[in-house]
């Protein structure tokens, strides 16, 4: 089971940031026949545009609606974006090289995400960016490279890193203490995907048995298993303030499903969409609303999920396919979807009508 910290678009050209030793699934677009038909009228579906070139996808979202991801530039190079409304996408840059990636950002518009430090090296670094100091390195855990995942409204920032000996750790940054390595469920390497503003952090981890488990990191417990769906593994991608988790089980039969997590109900799945079989789910707000997508070999359908009323795919820009990745309290949702053309372009999804209609305009 792998997911990328790369998304849907660019594969070839965005090797760099495919690490074999993180959950990912295929995320080719797949014909619209295969899923229902979203009910498009409730949302508006917007174009956040590129950088320049053809391809883009937004990874996170904040309470003001800003939203960050990676764009491709002009010369075709993938660069860490930061959308506004009424501004548009602008460049974050780089920590020297010529590629970067935004992973998330919090309501202070903090930016986390990887960098390359030199054009063409392998070698990344977790970045934290700051409006009016730009952007700076988190370091390593003693290794080459690190990743940044997630930053709370506290600017603790939780990734990967390389270690001294080879493998890769899960971590917790504060601007007190630095990168602190989290450890694992008795493997040898993790990772960690996001956090909330309690410093609760889930991931996935190597078990003792060479199976990856969703974890979910505590200061006062450390570490615990989540689990899995009655398969051998399974992923933590996202928590929410009340300590809700969702993400991505195999289950007994050997599909990856979504699922959401809760300490009083332990592990639930949360299905599919009709005619693909399986599921990821990405983000979860406080009120138990959770976006993903489903999927089959051919590809990937964006969705929404609200308790008592199940999985729903949500519009895309005109194609066929996307992916859902983050939403806000609001009912915004962040991700990736199609146009008519092929174009892959980064997506934000505006509820209008319903129990999910929001403000036209996000306090600040």
């Amino acid at each position: 089971m792998k997911r990328t910290v790369c998304g849907v678009w660019l594969l070839a050209s965005l090797a760099a940031c495919d690490d074999s030793s993180q959950p990912a699934e295929p995320s080719s677009m797949p014909p619209a026949a295969a899923v229902a038909v979203a009910v498009e009228q409730q949302f508006t579906v917007r174009d956040l545009g590129t950088l320049g070139g053809t391809l883009s996808h937004a990874n996170s979202i904040n309470e003001q609606g800003e939203v960050v991801g990676v764009a491709q530039t002009a010369a075709g190079q993938p660069r860490a974006f930061l959308w506004r409304a009424g501004q548009g996408m602008r460049s974050l840059g780089t920590l020297g090289g010529s590629q970067s990636r935004a992973r998330g950002l919090n309501d202070r518009t903090e930016v986390v995400g990887f960098s390359e430090i030199r054009p063409g090296s392998p070698v990344t670094r977790a970045f934290l960016w700051i409006e009016g100091s730009g952007m700076r390195s988190l370091g390593t855990l003693g290794g080459e490279s690190s990743v940044a995942n997630a930053i709370n409204n506290r600017r603790d920032v939780v990734g990967s890193s390389d270690t001294r000996n080879g493998n890769t750790r899960a971590y917790l940054w504060t601007e007190e203490h630095g990168m602190r390595n989290l450890g694992t469920l008795g493997g040898k390497n993790s990772d960690a995907f996001d956090l909330n503003d309690l410093t609760q952090v889930v991931g996935w981890s190597e078990t003792s048995d060479g199976s990856s488990h969703a974890f979910l990191w505590t200061p006062g417990r450390g570490m615990e298993d989540l689990g899995t769906l009655g398969g051998a593994s399974s992923v933590a991608w996202g928590i929410n303030e009340t300590g809700a988790i969702v993400g991505q089980s195999e289950t007994a039969g050997g599909r990856q499903v979504a699922f959401l997590w809760t300490r009083e109900r332990g592990m639930r799945s949360l299905g599919t969409l009709p005619g693909l079989p399986e599921s990821f789910a990405a983000r979860v707000n406080t009120g138990l609303r959770v976006v993903g997508y489903s999927f089959s070999d051919a590809g990937a359908q964006p969705f929404l999920w609200m308790p008592g009323d199940g999985m729903q795919p949500l519009p895309t820009l005109g194609g066929a396919g996307g992916e859902a990745e983050e939403l806000n309290e609001f009912g915004q949702i962040a991700g990736v979807s199609t146009k008519r053309n092929g174009e892959i372009h980064a997506t934000l999804w505006t509820p209008r009508t319903g129990p999910l209609a929001v403000m036209e305009q996000p306090p600040r």
